[in-house]
């Protein structure tokens, strides 16, 4: 492996590079966050020559971003090899969820152990240590180089492929990269995405999210489980982290970010325990806030590029499905690459690529669906007329925790069994 740091040129693998600085390669990935990162780790062992190009500087990352990987991207983890890495970091497990109302009333509780799959439990790890754990365990195969911190800019496309990427450090340092294929995880705001002119359907929401971390109270059990508190006040879920301590989210209501800034934690606590009484007397830390905004690219595949992860498809974290879209797309994109000796066939890349999009872009499609039915019920419940709406929801999940039917379509889709959970 050969890693690109802050003085790239007296680090550089001779070997990959020559004396105009341009690199060939059978694999370009662009971005290094979570997707991409994944990318590296699921390449492990497959044969490809593969570049990273990422951004990443190793300073402050947003801690309040989702962080429980699902049960069906833990146990792809676990085929790649790359899952007890993160255990070694201190990763814990979620093992089930319970709904409740804001007076307490259990609604739903479901344990992930009834499904009778390989990895019953979401893997509970920061959101910023997911990459650099990924990005650790890709380094380990010799053929990955990662080029970092690098910036993807300037792109040559020729009869839709994209041919050369170029990319600078903050030095101004200039590395150009030819590769077979390129796999763009450059995030929502993605430069390849606009190069190649992909077109996009929009969705702004209305009410921004807002986090906070606290210490775990007492009676707030059990301590394994991520909960949902829906009322007449609004909503909120609350999620453990790996160090023990909660993270809540909810909805930015009509008292609007800037009272949240200004907000002393006796105010905090004075709207959040309506919601949820279990949360009573905690000290709620502002982790931060972020808008919000459904992005899906109408083509994933064009030419020898295919978009992954954000790139392809940015959306509402009402159901945590975006961080896990993207590593699960690893599992239908690679067993359909051409092998390492076919890569050079740009048909063969194109088939392939097509092939990808015709299978993920039709079961996102569905996924963002009814991710967007859960965004605006959150919506809703952040808007005058929440009292109804959170009546309406909280029946609807009695009725769904006890018919089998219901409930094992919400926990199909909740765990990332989409189609249902193998026998």
């Amino acid at each position: 492996m050969a890693l690109i740091p802050l003085i790239p040129l007296l680090f550089l693998d001779r070997k990959v590079l020559d004396n105009d600085m341009k690199i060939s390669t059978d694999i370009l990935i662009v971005g290094g966050g979570v997707s991409g990162s994944a990318c590296g780790a699921a390449l492990m062992n497959s044969g490809y020559k593969i570049i990273c190009i990422d951004q990443g500087t190793g300073g402050p990352l947003d801690t309040s971003r989702g962080d429980h990987i699902s049960p069906a991207n833990v146990a792809a983890m676990d085929s790649w090899g790359v899952l007890e890495d993160f255990f070694s970091i201190g990763a814990t497990k979620r093992v089930g969820h319970e709904f409740r109302s804001s007076i307490s009333d259990l609604l739903l509780r479901a344990e992930y152990s009834e499904m009778g799959i390989s990895h019953p439990y979401f893997l509970v790890v920061n959101h910023e240590k997911i990459s650099s754990t990924f990005l650790n365990f890709a380094q380990k195969n010799p053929d990955f180089t990662l080029l970092q911190p690098y910036s993807a800019k300037e792109f040559d496309i020729t009869d839709g492929d994209i041919t050369k990427v170029r990319a600078s450090n903050k030095d101004g340092e200039l590395i150009e990269v030819s590769a077979h294929i390129v796999i763009a995880c450059d995030g929502a705001t993605s430069s390849i995405r606009s190069a190649l002119s992909v077109d996009t359907f929009e969705h702004p929401y209305t009410h921004p999210m807002v986090a906070f971390f606290s210490e775990r109270p007492d009676v707030l059990k059990p301590d394994d489980y991520f909960f949902r508190y829906s009322g007449d006040y609004g909503q909120l879920v609350i999620q453990q982290r790996m160090d023990g301590t909660i993270k809540i989210t909810m909805p930015v209501g009509d008292e609007g970010i800037p009272w949240w800034k200004k907000s002393t934690n006796q105010e905090r606590i004075a709207i959040i325990e309506k919601i949820a009484p279990e949360l009573s007397g905690i000290q709620a830390e502002l982790g931060g806030f972020y808008p919000v905004r459904m992005i899906h690219a109408i083509d994933y595949a064009i030419g020898n590029t295919v978009l992954i992860g954000d790139a392809a498809h940015a959306i509402h974290p009402a159901r945590g499905q975006g961080l896990n879209m993207g590593i699960a797309s690893m599992q239908t994109l690679i067993p359909l690459l051409p092998k390492p000796d076919q890569v050079a066939d740009k048909t063969a890349v194109r088939r392939a690529l097509g092939a990808f999009q015709a299978f993920q872009k039709p079961l996102n499609e569905r996924i963002i669906a009814r991710n967007h039915s859960a965004a605006m019920d959150m919506e809703m419940g952040a808007d005058d007329n929440r009292a109804f709406v959170m009546k309406k929801q909280n029946e609807f999940l009695k009725v769904m925790a006890s018919d089998k039917t219901l409930r094992a379509k919400h926990l199909n889709e909740a765990t990332g069994y989409h189609f249902g959970a193998a026998s």
